[in-house]
């Protein structure tokens, strides 16, 4: 059966406090539901100056991502995609404007430990694995960097 994108358009916009709980949800569903990844470990503490992007389709949360700051360097992680969603270049969309930000607020590299669907897409952005995956909960991540002088 063939879809139809143009049923249905979608927002990428800065997660407001009042998305945080779908976008919360989401994340645990995904990651814990297809890659055994406690939900605890989703929210991102305050002292990380988190930053939450959300994708919106038909008045729903369909995707997120976020961005902080850990050990000094500005990282971007908990990008997920509602399964119906997939394929319809959610994850790149919410990446590119995680980014953008990021590299808007004087940031000359962003960190990233992806599974290997969104290591292909950090690459197509300009992005490079700087060493080997190791395992992570069900799979692997790979340590990934975006800088700002490569990003498309």
């Amino acid at each position: 059966m063939k879809r139809d994108d143009s049923v249905c358009k979608v927002l990428i916009r800065k997660a407001l406090p009042s998305d945080m709980e779908a976008v919360l949800e989401l994340a645990g569903d995904i990651f814990e539901g297809e890659q055994k990844i406690p939900r605890s470990l989703n929210p991102i503490p305050p002292e990380q100056n988190p930053q939450w992007w959300c994708a919106v389709a038909d008045g729903r949360i369909a995707g997120t991502a976020a961005a902080f700051e850990e050990d000094g360097r500005w990282h971007i992680g908990r990008l997920a995609v509602a399964k119906e969603m997939r394929g319809r270049h959610i994850a790149t969309e919410l990446l590119k404007t995680a980014a953008a930000f990021v590299f808007d607020q004087g940031v000359d590299a962003i960190y990233m430990e992806a599974r290997d669907i969104t290591v292909a897409i950090v690459q197509k952005m300009g992005g490079r694995v700087t060493g080997e995956p190791v395992p992570f909960y069900e799979g692997t991540v790979t340590p990934v960097v975006l800088e700002k002088e490569r990003f498309l």
